[in-house]
């Protein structure tokens, strides 16, 4: 979907999920619910991890759009999804900000506000395991779905 310079782009297959959007909010909830119905689609006992994978999802795609491109239209979040064997999800969110220490930044979260610091304690909570590359501004993340 496509109107005017908005970009919305999906490519999917069979284990794979590929979703590239300019950085409008908007957009967020549309990424989760396709990654929803991906999931559903695709993967045996997702349910009682969509909570999760949602509400991370919904972090990192939000700090990409607000902090990383900081809500500049024209930059693009990057998000893939893949199914590993059935056992992991594993989640990418890039976006062409100028990136952040992500180290520094987990260890200052402990003085939260309302509207900033969440993102690194819920990822910790929910997903097996997270990674920054160096710059920043791309996020991997690990979930363990098997019984």
């Amino acid at each position: 979907m496509e109107k005017g310079a908005d970009i919305f782009e999906v490519i999917a297959s069979k284990d794979k999920l590929h979703i590239r959007f300019s950085s409008f909010m908007e957009y967020i909830d549309e990424v989760c619910k396709r990654v929803t119905l991906f999931l559903e689609a695709k993967q045996e006992n997702i349910a009682p991890h969509l909570f999760a994978i949602n509400l991370v999802l919904r972090e990192g795609l939000t700090n990409a759009v607000r902090h990383g491109n900081q809500n500049d239209s024209k930059k693009l979040v990057d998000f893939q999804l893949e199914i590993d064997g059935g056992k992991f999800i594993l989640l990418r969110i890039e976006d062409q900000g100028k990136g952040f220490d992500w180290k520094k930044q987990r260890s200052s979260d402990l003085q939260e506000d309302a509207d900033h610091g969440r993102g690194i304690p819920i990822m910790e909570t929910y997903f097996t395991r997270y990674s920054y590359n160096k710059k920043g501004n791309l996020l991997y993340l690990e979930k363990t779905i098997s019984p």
